[in-house]
């Protein structure tokens, strides 16, 4: 790895392919997965252009862990998390320096170890009933299955409480729409425009942003005396109050979606890492729900769920800026300049995970000889930015991987084969499944 500072300075190599005046906006919004891919080949730190400006991407775990976790006031959140303030306004999900620190006090509590335990069972529940609601044969949209629990389990555990009736398809249809108006505006090659021209696109992209925030009023007006709407209000107006709601509801729930259908994904293209967890979840579990006393049996079903989150993490891009001159990895970075890194680029590096692509559970097993170095696998970002809600999540992607597998199987219908949409999350394509019992009657 490489080291984060250095005594000579360099000049990082520039990517190829950039456009006069657009620099490589158009290849980060049109085909952004690929054009991560790619610049591993170039270096550690590579400049990019997002329109005249430079910009850096980062393809060292090293340098990453100091943009994260070097000393504070050396990076802020940066342009692209300003840019999403119509959606999360000033919310925990987005804001910056002090005002981050604080409402990331008020919120961590709903989501600490003491708290998540008295979730678990929840969380048991809402995964097992999601699975006996299916049936043998039955074809179910995968996405909105899982961003339809994933809601579900927040409002039921976080707030305590059920989704108001239509609040999940809401979301669900409406989040894709905001997400890919906010990246267009964030470094498309007309962003400066897409505002400020009557368009089909403004109109749907606001219709859009209205509805989401709609709805999350009304969650918070019928659940004012709740604890969690009670710690929320710490400190905070009506604003703030729907701001933070906003990165807990839609947040919290969509990264969780996008993992649990790659998970199930990724079982049914391959079936012997599928018969292990089959036979570890009956060898557990024998005729009775998952419970949250299961979870330290269930290793098999968790380095699943890590290698998914390896192969597919939710958030795919990061940006930092630089808050004041420095140095990283040798380079001069002035103060202003967008830093970026991408966990989906940096799990899919071979010099820390062999045969990266491939599906490998076994990577995690405590036994590997070789296990992935500390640090190349980020998920959850890391540092006073990294996501307070990883072992609520990994919680739940265990607990529903058990209770789905304990009775179904699910495999695509026939169609096109899966592929990735670097959204707001990285999750798969509208894809339908087949769900067939493990134990047929």
């Amino acid at each position: 790895m490489t080291a984060p500072s250095g005594t000579g300075t360099s000049r990082a190599p520039r990517a190829p392919g950039g456009l006069p005046l657009l620099g490589h906006a158009v290849s980060l919004v049109r085909d952004p997965l690929a054009f991560l891919d790619r610049q591993r080949g170039y270096g550690d730190i590579v400049e990019i252009r997002i329109g005249r400006q430079p910009a850096y991407i980062l393809n060292d775990p090293d340098l990453v862990h100091a943009l994260l976790t070097g000393p504070t006031r050396r990076f802020d959140r940066g342009d692209i998390f300003t840019r999403a303030r119509p959606l999360f306004g000033n919310g925990v999900a987005v804001a910056d320096g002090t005002h981050h620190r604080d409402r990331r006090r008020v919120v961590q509590p709903l989501l600490n170890a003491k708290r998540l335990a008295t979730y678990l069972d929840t969380m048991a529940e809402q995964t097992t009933a999601r699975a006996a609601s299916w049936s043998d044969g039955q074809d179910i949209d995968l996405n909105a299955e899982m961003a339809d629990l994933t809601l579900n389990v927040v409002a039921a555990t976080i707030f305590g409480q059920h989704l108001p009736a239509g609040f999940s398809s809401l979301i669900h249809h409406n989040l894709p729409i905001v997400v890919a108006g906010l990246a267009r505006r964030a470094y498309g090659p007309a962003a400066a425009l897409l505002d400020r021209v009557p368009s089909p696109e403004r109109r749907k992209y606001r219709s859009a942003l209205a509805d989401i925030h709609r709805v999350v009023d009304e969650l918070i007006q019928a659940n004012r005396d709740t604890p969690t709407m009670a710690r929320l209000a710490t400190g905070a107006d009506e604003q703030q109050l729907h701001d933070d709601a906003t990165s807990l509801i839609v947040g919290g729930s969509h990264t969780s979606a996008s993992a649990a259908a790659w998970l199930f994904i990724l079982l049914a293209r391959h079936p012997q890492i599928r018969r292990r967890l089959d036979d570890e979840v009956d060898r557990v579990l024998g005729d009775r729900p998952v419970t949250p006393s299961d979870l330290p049996e269930l290793l098999h079903t968790r380095h699943v769920v890590q290698e998914t989150l390896r192969l597919y993490p939710p958030i795919w891009f990061f940006p930092r800026r630089a808050a004041t001159d420095l140095r990283l990895g040798g380079h001069s970075i002035k103060r202003g300049t967008q830093l970026f890194y991408s966990p989906y680029a940096l799990h899919r590096d071979a010099r820390w995970y062999p045969r990266p692509e491939s599906f490998d559970p076994d990577r995690w097993h405590p036994d590997n000889a070789a296990p992935p170095p500390p640090g190349t696998c980020v998920p959850f970002a890391a540092g006073v930015h990294g996501c307070p809600g990883e072992d609520f999540a990994l919680a739940e992607l265990t607990l529903l991987a058990a209770a789905v597998t304990a009775r179904w199987h699910l495999d695509p219908a026939p169609g096109p084969e899966p592929t990735p949409v670097a959204g707001a999350t990285l999750g798969p394509a509208p894809l339908t499944m087949t769900v067939s019992a493990r134990h047929p009657d």
